[in-house]
């Protein structure tokens, strides 16, 4: 990682621009003067001092008496151990606070999610908050970002189910279904797309083109998160056609009671048609010519 994508990183963390270039060049020269962190970071000696200055003040540097004084970047490691216990700290304080509240009625059941990096924010979401079951569908690209969430998820208990057309990642945990396809040659006529259902309720469907366009529906409707699994479910089926293979417990697992009492049902006799097709009936008659007197009678 280069002092540009050490500088992004910061600001995704809510440091402003100067702030991640000062901690960044810091980093790359060693202790420096507030004139040679200017000259590196391309930052004004105008705004220099101040911004080492709130470093120091917020534990990001350290500060060395001069003449001249330095300034020197503490570690990535103890900056990334500072800033999580902040976090949580944070965190905790906004549950307890939000725990005092009064609760407005109940947000709507499905909304809408844009952005590449906020869908998969969302997928990761609800991969940690699954209890129970996690069905997942999607690309190697796209699995490899969340394979930390369903690894914990897996260690916690829940069941974890992939489905990829795909080769999987090695390391991804879980029941895997693929069809081990090259990842390119399947991009040249379709489209990265996600689905994640977590417990057999909350789901997340949508695209994953890499494009701030990119948008996906995350949902708590029950009816919803089914079709989604059925869908998963179908394919895992036919790739265990193709195979050989019994995905009968795994698909149980998913399904739940519907395949039980599905199969309960048809003990009794019934009709079943498996792709009969029923044409059209005639044409109605035209009317006949009566008068008004006929159409009385």
């Amino acid at each position: 990682m280069g002092e540009p994508d050490v500088v992004g990183a910061l600001e995704a963390l809510g440091f402003n621009r100067n702030e991640g270039r000062a901690y960044a060049s810091l980093l790359a020269a060693g202790p420096s003067t507030g004139y040679e962190v200017s000259q590196h970071a391309g930052i004004p000696r105008s705004a220099v001092y101040a911004v080492l200055r709130k470093l120091v003040a917020e534990g990001v540097a350290r500060r060395t008496p001069g003449p001249p004084e330095r300034f020197l970047a503490i570690s990535p490691e103890s900056l990334c151990a500072q800033l999580q216990k902040r976090f949580d700290t944070s965190s905790q304080a906004l549950r307890e606070a939000a725990a005092r509240i009064s609760l407005a009625d109940a947000a709507p059941d499905a909304h809408s999610v844009q952005g590449y990096d906020r869908i998969l924010e969302e997928a990761a979401g609800l991969i940690h908050g699954a209890t129970s079951t996690l069905v997942v569908s999607g690309w190697p690209r796209e699995l490899s970002r969340l394979e930390s969430e369903l690894a914990r998820a897996e260690e916690r208990g829940v069941f974890v189910v992939v489905f990829s057309h795909a080769a999987l990642p090695p390391t991804l945990t879980g029941v895997r279904y693929s069809y081990g396809l090259s990842e390119t040659d399947l991009e040249a006529f379709w489209r990265h797309r996600l689905v994640v259902v977590a417990d057999d309720r909350r789901s997340l469907l949508g695209a994953a083109e890499r494009s701030t366009d990119d948008r996906a529906v995350v949902s708590d409707t029950a009816a919803i998160a089914e079709v989604a699994v059925s869908q998963v479910a179908l394919d895992i089926t036919l790739l265990c056609q193709r195979a050989g293979a019994d995905a009968g417990a795994v698909l149980a697992k998913i399904l739940g009671d519907r395949i039980g009492r599905l199969d309960t049902l048809r003990q009794e006799p019934s009709a079943i048609e498996a792709g009969a097709r029923v044409a059209a009936g005639p044409k109605r008659a035209a009317r006949s010519k009566r008068g008004p007197a006929d159409a009385i009678r």
